[in-house]
């Protein structure tokens, strides 16, 4: 396996990308094009969180995945949208293009997010698939698409009250576009499949953000899987050791940590693995 940092640009910005790339199998006797998710980790919008990056990626490639970690616009001098998206417009055009090289399955790229990068990846999902969308926010110049999404504890409706960010101003920093305050309302029937998973007891964003999510995914018949877990902090990454910030046992929960192997039969299921 090859891991390997890169700096994209779109315009005058500049953006990393950290790539974890399978190597070929010999005794397979015949090159093999792997499936690949693009991971945009949790943090607020004011950091990426390391614990939802490079385990994250290694278990989807011990799943056979490629994995490329995305670390998308903060919260700073500009605000994070629409920037944001054009990032994940970018990189899934930056993987397109080395899609033979690097042996990649280009129809199947899989987007995750968890927390405040789900809500990334939840409205790429929405502004993406939608032609007037797309052009509205300048992905028309980007090629390739994606093919499904994974989200964990995603943030949705930014204005649920009690819920992050609940602070306009916070919201002002993230967006201003009140056209993306709400990731459920910009979901169409083009919009791809989700996964979806929560805790019923999330302290940060509350449940009701995934609820909204799914029944509009839902009511658009589009394919959707979604689990909501009856205990569990917001912020568990995997519920096990592996990303336990040390010595806090509110980071472990064996009954949520069953969401990854869920979503990689969800991706079976779906014919994007295997």
């Amino acid at each position: 396996m090859e891991t390997k940092q890169y700096n994209l640009t779109i315009s005058d910005h500049d953006f990393k990308v950290k790539g974890y790339w399978l190597d070929q199998v010999d005794d397979f006797g015949q090159d093999v094009d792997y499936p690949i998710v693009i991971i945009c980790p949790g943090g607020g919008f004011t950091f990426h969180s390391q614990r939802e990056e490079e385990p994250i990626a290694l278990r989807f490639n011990s799943y056979g995945m490629h994995a490329v970690v995305l670390e998308y616009q903060l919260i700073g001098n500009e605000p994070v949208y629409p920037m944001a998206l054009e990032e994940m417009s970018k990189t899934i055009e930056w993987i397109t293009e080395q899609a033979e090289a690097r042996h990649i399955d280009k129809d199947k790229i899989i987007l995750a997010g968890f927390s405040a990068g789900g809500n990334i990846v939840a409205t790429y999902n929405g502004v993406a698939t939608n032609p007037k969308l797309r052009q509205k926010y300048h992905l028309d110049q980007y090629q390739g698409q994606h093919a499904a999404i994974i989200l964990g504890y995603p943030v949705i409706d930014m204005t649920v009250k009690g819920s992050f960010p609940d602070d306009d101003k916070v919201l002002n920093q993230i967006t201003a576009d009140k056209n993306l305050w709400k990731a459920q309302e910009l979901v169409s029937s083009q919009s791809k499949p989700a996964f979806v998973w929560q805790t019923q007891t999330d302290e940060l964003v509350k449940v009701v953000n995934t609820i909204k999510y799914v029944d509009r995914l839902n009511d658009l018949n589009v394919p959707v899987e979604y689990h909501l877990f009856g205990s569990g902090i917001h912020g568990l990454a995997f519920g096990t050791y592996v990303t336990q910030k040390p010595g806090k046992k509110k980071y472990l929960n064996s009954w949520t940590a069953k969401w990854i192997e869920l979503a990689f039969n969800w991706l079976q299921m779906m014919k994007f693995l295997g």
